[in-house]
């Protein structure tokens, strides 16, 4: 199932980590109830900006990892990049730019997002 922001995700048991990633995809759907996410999603995607670059690269890296998201990808718009964590087989990040074709490891990289075509329609947002 996938999500776009505003969805409420509690990472953990005790209701004291809410987060709303910009984008996020749960597989199991039980962990969707009255709203909002119950659990670590399998797939996260946080758009960077100058005012969150630091809370998403750190903190939100942090959490997603420790609560069990299987990966988890920063776009960064200014730098065009997409930095990737496939928390399942690697601690090591893998580094794309809008050039390249990202595959997602949760579906096995049978899947991939072309940058390139997603850019080419909105690149006038940031030249």
């Amino acid at each position: 199932m996938p999500f776009v922001s505003p969805v409420d995700v509690q990472l953990d048991e005790d209701d004291r980590t809410v987060v709303q990633p910009d984008v996020l995809i749960v597989c199991d759907r039980s962990k969707f109830q009255n709203g909002r996410v119950f659990g670590a999603p399998d797939f996260v995607v946080e758009v960077l900006s100058p005012s969150t670059s630091k809370k998403d690269s750190r903190l939100k890296l942090y959490k997603y990892g420790e609560a069990g998201v299987r990966e988890y990808w920063m776009i960064d718009p200014n730098r065009k990049t997409i930095v990737v964590y496939d928390f399942e087989n690697s601690d090591i990040p893998s580094i794309y730019s809008f050039d390249d074709k990202v595959p997602v490891s949760i579906w096995d990289k049978q899947c991939v997002i072309d940058f390139s075509r997603i850019y080419h329609d909105i690149s006038f947002l940031y030249d």
